[in-house]
């Protein structure tokens, strides 16, 4: 189960350094296994040399190709993410006036605390400034999106569980 859990965490590294456009490089440690990514062509050049001695024991070579093989497909993975939040970017432009409630980070939008509850807010609610609106969620951290204006929530741009990227707007507040 933890090595599924591995394969999930390190599949979700990978999408969201796709999606990131200001990482251009990436280099990440746990136990015997070193991952390095580049964006740049001849990148972490010397990378590879220092991970040459952990290499050679048995059980960190085995589980460096794993890593090496998820990197490629999830070079095919980044021309399908951008078809994915284009839905989005057509309902994110706001219709009205009103303080636009924007993603701080690229992550997933969750609607909800868990899933199956309720909303935190939904479109006619009254906000209060620091009331819990949304969670963004980057590599299993769960980040509470608070209202910074009281007012009343006229739209919501996203659906639960997109992919939202920096800066993009996720609902519009009435302000009082």
């Amino acid at each position: 189960m933890s090595e599924t859990t591995n394969l999930q965490e390190l599949k979700a590294l990978l999408k969201w350094v796709n999606l990131a456009d200001d990482i251009q490089e990436l280099k990440v440690k746990h136990g015997d296994i070193e991952l390095a990514m580049s964006r740049t062509p001849g990148g972490l050049n010397q990378a590879p040399a220092p991970a040459a001695p952990p290499a050679p024991p048995a059980p960190a070579e085995a589980p460096a190709p794993a890593p090496a093989a998820e990197e490629a497909p999830a070079q095919p993975e980044k021309a399908p993410a951008p078809a994915e939040p284009q839905p989005s970017a057509e309902a994110q432009a706001p219709s009205g006036d009103g303080e636009v409630v924007k993603s701080p980070m690229v992550g997933t939008f969750y609607a909800a605390p868990q899933p199956g509850a309720p909303a935190f807010v939904k479109v006619g609610d009254e906000v209060e400034v620091g009331q819990v609106l949304c969670i963004v969620e980057v590599m299993k951290l769960m980040n509470n999106i608070e209202a910074k204006v009281a007012g009343t929530v006229t739209e919501i741009l996203v659906e639960n569980e997109d992919a939202v990227e920096h800066g993009q707007p996720l609902m519009v507040i009435d302000p009082k």
